[in-house]
């Protein structure tokens, strides 16, 4: 026997009009979008955390020497994961050149010449640095051979990181770091996360 069609029309009512109080209630249930901080905003926020942590002030000077007046630290996010209220970012760090990468050799090579050696050189330029640095090692062969190995790979990994840069190009110098941020009153605070994965290049050991 056929249901008559007023009432199966008003059943097909009904249970359409539950599925659609189910579905609010889900939508409900899920909560506002979690608003992720753009990459522009923590990029900024880790600039603040390197620029005003007391404890960033030898790496504060080294970014000078190798990046230049007009270089600068910049940023590359690779991920970003909530983390209850705040959110956990994974990023790079690169060196923004504003010199040419010789000049960054130049620069940072004579600060690791004692000054009274250094003012004894017949050239302040990057070859009469490099020839310094060699008859150095050579000492340090004599003397410190595991000191003068760790030079020796340094001075490898600067040269090929650096020599031929051009103004402004971006080296990478760390790798795979983390930040922790979170949301604060003008903006977003950014506090360093221990990061296991996380390795150093083209900077001095």
């Amino acid at each position: 026997m056929k249901m008559p069609y007023r009432k199966r029309y008003s059943i097909l009512l009904l249970i359409g009009s539950i599925l659609l109080a189910v579905q609010g209630c889900s939508r409900q249930e899920a909560g506002p979008a979690i608003a992720f901080p753009s990459d522009a905003q923590i990029h900024k926020a880790l600039q603040t955390q390197f620029a005003q942590d007391p404890a960033n002030e030898a790496a504060r000077q080294l970014v000078r020497t190798l990046a230049g007046e007009r270089g600068a630290l910049r940023y590359q996010v690779r991920q970003v994961i909530y983390r209850q209220g705040a959110f956990e970012t994974r990023y790079d760090a690169a060196l923004h050149l504003g010199q040419p990468g010789a000049t960054s050799l130049q620069a940072l090579y004579g600060t690791m010449i004692p000054q009274a050696e250094r003012d004894k050189l017949p050239a302040q330029d990057l070859a009469g640095y490099e020839a310094w640095l060699q008859q150095h090692l050579a000492g340090l062969d004599k003397t410190d051979a595991p000191q003068a190995q760790a030079l020796r790979a340094t001075l490898q990994v600067l040269g090929e990181c650096y020599r031929n840069a051009a103004e402004g190009s971006e080296v990478v110098v760390m790798q795979q770091l983390a930040a922790l941020l979170s949301p604060e009153r003008s903006g977003w605070f950014a506090e360093k996360l221990p990061a296991a994965g996380a390795s150093v290049r083209c900077l001095p050991v």
